[in-house]
């Protein structure tokens, strides 16, 4: 979350292209600070100590991708909205959009990171 936003939003293709006016750059940059700076609370947090302490942070550090990323699958449903570049090739993988993909992976990975660390808190 701190580094992707960076290399996929902040280029000429998307923050900065040419069909992006003033508000869109806004809400873009936006978007890429406020998910660099939450991924760099889910590190700050995922290096608590103390067994109480660590149990609640990694459930805070797991809960932030899926409330930036989750809602991104929301908008497939409402009417208007695209996950494409408009004016560029549909960028897919496993025959998805390639953004929510990414942002969906990342959502899997913090959650499977917080089943392993209760896992082991466990044992």
């Amino acid at each position: 979350m701190t580094l992707v936003p960076w290399m996929a939003d902040w280029n000429r293709r998307h923050t900065f292209g040419p069909g992006y006016g003033p508000h869109a750059r806004w809400h873009g940059t936006a978007e890429v600070v406020g998910a660099s700076w939450s991924g760099l609370m889910m590190l700050w947090l995922v290096t608590r100590d103390g067994q109480q302490e660590r149990g609640l942070a990694t459930g805070v550090a797991a809960l932030l991708p899926v409330l930036r990323y989750g809602a991104f699958n929301v908008t497939l449903v409402v009417p208007g909205t695209s996950p494409y570049e408009e004016g560029g090739p549909p960028m897919r993988l496993l025959g998805l959009p390639a953004s929510l993909v990414t942002q969906d992976a990342l959502i899997a990975l913090a959650l499977v990171g917080y089943w392993l660390e209760r896992r082991g808190a466990r044992q």
